[in-house]
């Protein structure tokens, strides 16, 4: 090895010893960041309030959309053409009950229904001087009836029968069978004339005067504008709070008006989509309108002894948390109602430091301060 090699590798080796005495003396003064004292536990700040068993009044909300109670399709029950009544009616015209809507062309049947009364009347006729001589004491009656016998007008009852032989005699002449003839005839020709069994107001209108209709022809859908029917979803808790006949207060925001109601009937059916039991509400009045929204309560039977508290308090359903010694306890408690954000439960004494903070991150036993 030449001596330049040999001073070369003195300096390197040097300058690698002077290198690791620099880097021991600089780690040597350097100070460590990380603390050397065990890491402080964090104890979790909550709130607490007391709630106290109260008496409450149980108000029911309620609310739907209203729907006409009475909604008709007339239809034609007679064959003929429909003839000018003097008002013509349209989708939306108003009528008031016993107006007559619709009148069917009648004067056939009206003559042949005549015909058939004198046919009555001669038959009667013809049997009243056998009446005078075998019943002298029925004859009386049957010509009283006679005189006042009218072909224009209705068949009135026929004389009542005084002993069994006049009431063969008159069978017998065929009298009963020609009477409830006409009597049915009668009857058939109210069929071409409808009147409105209510006010309300036409839905639908599918034919006009000149029209011919025909049995079971749809002529149009009246409903009635003065009683109508709400129907809301009820809690199944609040259900044995309801009974039939109980009045309700329901309001209109878009009138600035109040309705009163009455429930009529509950279903006997869930409602598997809400778990709630539809009721159903008659409400009358002026201004309502089918596909209003109402909205209002019912008073139920007031509820004793119940504590009633923000519904977000509750854990698992039917638990919430009390601070008991700096420590998170679950306490269950019985649910009575749960209204809006108000649960009405039972359970708590009022002693109870119930946890109001927030149920986030919570876990019973967990150490707390408040």
């Amino acid at each position: 090895m030449s001596r330049q090699s040999i001073i070369s590798l003195v300096i390197t080796v040097l300058l690698l010893l002077i290198g690791a005495f620099f880097y021991r003396s600089l780690k040597a003064k350097k100070e460590s960041t990380v603390s050397k004292n065990p890491p402080a536990k964090e104890i979790r700040k909550v709130e607490v309030s007391q709630f106290a068993p109260t008496k409450s009044e149980n108000k029911i909300e309620i609310d739907g959309r209203v729907s006409a109670y009475e909604k008709i399709n007339l239809s034609a029950e007679v064959q003929g053409k429909l003839i000018d009544t003097g008002k013509t009616h349209r989708q939306g015209s108003s009528f008031a009950k016993g107006d007559l809507l619709f009148k069917v062309e009648s004067k056939d049947d009206e003559y042949a229904l005549k015909a058939q009364r004198s046919l009555l009347f001669n038959a009667i006729t013809q049997i009243m001087p056998d009446l005078k001589f075998d019943y002298p004491q029925a004859f009386n009656k049957w010509k009283r009836y006679l005189d006042e016998f009218n072909i224009e007008a209705r068949v009135k009852a026929l004389p009542e029968i005084g002993s069994d032989q006049e009431k063969y005699f008159v069978g017998g002449k065929n009298i009963y069978n020609l009477y409830y003839s006409i009597k049915s005839a009668e009857e058939r020709l109210k069929n071409y004339s409808i009147y409105a069994p209510f006010n309300g107001v036409f839905l639908s209108v599918n034919n006009y005067p000149g029209s011919l209709v025909s049995p079971g022809g749809n002529l149009g859908q009246i409903m009635n504008t003065y009683n109508f029917e709400l129907v809301s979803p009820v809690a199944m808790e609040d259900l044995k709070y309801l009974k039939t006949g109980q009045k309700v207060t329901l309001r209109s925001e878009e009138l600035n008006k109040n309705f009163s109601g009455t429930v009529s009937r509950t279903s006997k059916q869930l409602d598997p989509t809400t778990q709630s039991i539809p009721v159903y509400i008659n409400v009358s009045g002026s201004g309502l309108r089918d596909g209003m929204y109402l909205k209002g309560s019912i008073m139920g039977a007031a509820l004793d002894n119940v504590v009633i508290i923000p519904v977000d308090l509750l854990v698992n359903t039917n638990q919430v948390y009390t601070y008991q010694d700096s420590i998170l306890q679950l306490q269950k408690v019985d649910i009575i109602k749960i209204t809006g954000d108000k649960a009405y439960i039972s359970g708590l004494d009022g002693t109870e430091q119930v946890i109001t903070s927030g149920n986030n991150n919570l876990f019973p036993g967990q150490k707390v301060k408040l």
